[in-house]
């Protein structure tokens, strides 16, 4: 049986304040010796992964804006309803809660707010099929909720914002698809890694079959109950290179 590893990468393989990745370049390297595959799980917007995928020397699939896409070679296929559709519904939520979406925000404010430069911050602002947020009061996220279900879509809270996506869209789905797509290819099952640290990435996690959960910089995890859970015992890269370097045994 062959492995294939999905990954988080805000906060688990890209450090959460200065988005390196060094720390792991020990596995990450073992990872490209070895012929695993390595899949990108990301709330980042395509043209962010694109870039990243270079950065990383990957040439794998990318599962981008927390499941609603995976690119392949440049090709998008998409999963839930277009960005044009989540923003009109998003337009209607912010009359009656006080909201701020990445489409509303000035390039200065998304790197005031997340810490990118500024070439990255315009690619995280080329958003195709979900509106990442922040909310001034948090009481009324199960109000929100329950208007965005009605419309077919749904609230997810990642290491920084909240996302309005599309219902039954997660990092769960796409993960199995791209699993399957390999399996269909190599015409042998696998065994699939899924490492993260946030809420969006439990169902990713809970699918797994074998989960690693990476700290939060602050030290603590996500409360979680998963079965055969891994906690790495470092935040970020550090934290991410640590387990996988413990799994496969390498000294």
């Amino acid at each position: 049986m062959k492995t294939i590893i999905f990954t988080d990468l805000d906060g688990t393989l890209l450090d959460h304040d200065t988005y390196s990745f060094d720390a792991a370049l020990e596995m990450l390297h073992y990872l490209k010796r070895q012929a695993i595959p390595l899949v990108v799980v990301t709330s980042k917007t395509a043209a962010e992964v694109q870039e990243l995928l270079l950065s990383l020397d990957l040439q794998t699939p990318a599962i981008v804006e927390n499941g609603a896409g995976i690119i392949q070679n440049s090709h998008v296929t998409a999963f839930g309803k277009t960005y044009e559709e989540i923003r009109t519904a998003f337009t209607r939520y912010a009359k009656e809660f006080e909201l701020q979406g990445f489409f509303d925000m000035s390039i200065e404010e998304v790197i005031r707010l997340t810490g990118l430069a500024q070439k990255q911050a315009q690619d995280a602002k080329k958003r195709l099929f979900t509106e990442p947020f922040i909310m001034k009061n948090p009481a009324d996220l199960p109000r929100l909720e329950q208007l965005a279900a009605a419309d077919g879509l749904a609230v997810i809270q990642g290491g920084r914002f909240y996302h309005l996506i599309t219902k039954g869209q997660d990092k769960a789905a796409a993960i199995a698809r791209v699993k399957q797509m390999y399996e269909a290819k190599d015409a042998k099952n696998y065994t699939a890694l899924a490492l993260g640290d946030g809420a969006n990435d439990i169902s990713m996690l809970k699918c797994a079959d074998r989960a690693f959960l990476i700290p939060k910089t602050d030290g603590s995890y996500l409360e979680c109950e998963i079965s055969g859970l891994i906690k790495a015992p470092y935040p970020g890269p550090k934290g991410w290179n640590t387990v996988l370097k413990e799994y496969f045994h390498v000294s």
